[in-house]
């Protein structure tokens, strides 16, 4: 039971039993926190009514300088915004009623500043009306009279008795409570003292609980950083046991990655041993051709019969060698090229910036405009917001993906491909990572071959257009330095969309700065 609590929750647990014998202390504590937050609600309630009051007096100047306006100019937006000043200022006199309602001499005080204020209001609101009659003149005679002013003032003197009594009252409940804040203050430094020698006790006790976890916790940390076997997994749910379990989830990800490197080297010696294959049997094919000429020539002059065969052997069975001889040179050439960008992918400094990869798809698109017609394709470009990451290599990793879907369409329909962003869930996801897209309608990739998409020298359409198989790897490599990740949806025949999720902000330690290398633009699906 006692693994399956936190640290934090464990120190709760072991804290709470001397605290039992401090309930007096913590009886005496809550009162003085009561009276605390009593006295600062009465503060900020008589803070609350100042302001109030202090609304009211602009609104009622709003009032007034709306109906002089309007008489003045006859604008009718002087009224709309006459009329929806006033409510307000009844909608503050019926909260200042609400707000004074225990206190029956401020309450009649607001009742008496409330009057004054409809006073004003009946002024402007008759004002109003006689200008709305076409009368102005005679409305500039009333304004001319300063009655308005006069009941302005009338109501100012009114609030000021009001809000004096209520400074008064905020300067007593101030003095109430910096009284309680020093109580409390004495309350909680005698309990502090009481805690702090308690505490060290338990600290001590509560450090030996877990030293016995926390050593093998150590001893995992070391085995995983010399690649041996790790201890079995801590039970519990505590923070020990859940960093146990991330040093397990790290060295089964380690042991997932040395599978795919067995796998991949597996590839490259199966690849590599074909051409092989091919140099070796077709130079004994060149010998053998040799050996034919030299005994050809050893039989003295030349009949027709023996030229005859002596160029068949050259333009034949030798022209016809050297060509596969000189195809499986070149095999292994590209093979032993895309082994260099490879394994270059990770060595490269990135310089860490914000990318418009809304201008980079589209550099990309006018660089493929020759091929989009030649194929009867077009690229649709949705909505791409920025993300961060090396240009360069953001650049070459939509270049990859599109320039893939470009060599793998469908020859018998009208291409078609798509890039846009996937809508984030909300805020705080698309500050974090942005899904981007590019979807065709091209041959697609049947389910079985998705496992080994993204592996090098993978090629499932190997006739379809001319590389080595390492585009999907490179742009996986760039993508997980990244820090993102990239996936496919597809269907054979239906066409294929690839995702590629890319951070939308720099990290909080900043980015890295540094060169970006160029990643390899082939694909091969």
């Amino acid at each position: 039971m006692a693994y399956r609590l936190s640290i934090f929750q464990k120190g709760l647990l072991l804290v709470a039993i001397p605290l039992l014998a401090q309930l007096l202390f913590l009886g005496v504590l809550v009162k003085t926190n009561a009276d605390q937050l009593a006295a600062q609600r009465l503060a900020m309630h008589t803070k609350d009514v100042i302001v109030k009051a202090e609304t009211l007096a602009r609104l009622l100047v709003q009032c007034h300088a709306a109906t002089r306006g309007f008489v003045l100019t006859t604008d009718p937006a002087f009224t709309v915004e006459y009329d929806r000043t006033a409510a307000q200022v009844r909608q503050v006199i019926a909260d200042l009623l609400a707000f004074v309602q225990d206190n029956p001499h401020q309450e009649a005080a607001v009742r008496a500043v409330a009057e004054r204020s409809e006073a004003v209001l009946r002024w402007t609101a008759e004002t109003n009306r006689i200008v709305r009659a076409g009368q102005q003149s005679e409305a500039l005679v009333r304004v001319r009279t300063l009655e308005g002013k006069g009941l302005l003032d009338r109501q100012r003197a009114a609030m000021d008795v009001f809000v004096g009594e209520e400074e008064r009252l905020d300067a007593e409940r101030m003095q109430s409570l910096r009284r309680n804040a020093t109580h409390q203050t004495w309350a909680l430094a005698a309990g502090l003292v009481l805690a702090l020698g308690s505490a060290a006790i338990l600290a001590y006790l509560f450090s030996q609980g877990i030293v016995g976890r926390v050593a093998v916790l150590t001893d995992n940390a070391r085995r995983l950083a010399e690649g041996k076997e790790l201890k079995p997994a801590l039970p519990g749910g505590d923070e020990i046991s859940h960093l146990d379990h991330v040093f397990h989830d790290m060295a089964e990800a380690l042991a997932q990655k040395d599978r795919e490197n067995e796998m991949f080297v597996y590839s490259v010696s199966h690849d590599l041993r074909s051409p092989l294959v091919n140099l070796q049997g077709f130079s004994q094919e060149l010998s053998l051709v040799c050996q034919d000429l030299r005994a050809l020539a050893a039989e003295g002059e030349w009949t027709a019969a023996k030229r005859e065969r002596a160029l068949r052997l050259l333009d034949r069975d030798a022209a016809e060698s050297v060509r596969f001889i000189q195809t499986a040179v070149g095999r292994l050439a590209g093979i032993i090229d895309a082994l260099l960008r490879l394994s270059r992918v990770g060595r490269v400094e990135y310089r860490w910036q914000l990318v418009d990869v809304r201008a980079a798809v589209t550099r990309i698109a006018e660089s493929l405009r020759g091929t989009l017609a030649e194929r009867k394709a077009e690229i649709v470009l949705q909505d791409l917001p920025p993300a961060w990451g090396d240009p360069t290599a953001v650049e070459q990793m939509f270049a990859n993906l599109i320039g893939n879907a470009v060599n793998y369409l469908d020859p018998q329909r009208p291409g078609r491909i798509e890039v846009g962003c996937l809508a984030a869930d909300n805020a705080d996801n698309a500050d974090k990572l942005r899904t981007y897209y590019v979807k065709d309608n091209g041959l697609g990739i049947a389910e079985a071959h998705r496992g080994k998409l993204f592996l090098a020298f993978q090629r499932l359409h190997p006739n379809a257009a001319p590389g080595e198989g390492i585009g999907l790897a490179l742009v996986r490599r760039a993508v997980e330095r990244h820090g993102g990740r990239i996936w496919v949806e597809s269907a054979a025949g239906a066409g294929s969309t690839f995702f590629l999720a890319l951070p939308g902000q720099a990290p909080a330690e900043g980015g890295r700065a540094g060169r970006a290398q160029p990643l390899a633009t082939e694909m091969a699906p």
